[in-house]
């Protein structure tokens, strides 16, 4: 086991993938929002990835959001 009592020498990256589902009512409108997602505590107001309080959480994706949305830049590049 490591011993840090000198203290840290370097860091070793490590990167994780995650999958976010979003809803789409029947209409094809799509939330797309903080609120929504799977990774934010309703009861603190903070991300769990970014461990930061999210701005407007039911209407917008927090600034500092790791998420990249994959379905609508697809449909983007089919066009």
């Amino acid at each position: 086991m490591a011993n840090f009592d000198s203290g840290v020498k370097r860091f070793i990256k490590a990167q994780a993938t995650v999958t976010v589902f979003f809803p789409v009512d029947m209409k094809d409108r799509a939330d797309v929002n903080c609120y929504q997602c799977n990774f934010f505590s309703r009861q603190s107001g903070i991300c769990q990835l970014t461990k930061e309080v999210s701005e407007y959480p039911k209407k917008y994706i927090g600034s500092n959001c790791p998420l990249n949305v994959i379905e609508e830049l697809q449909k983007e590049n089919e066009r």
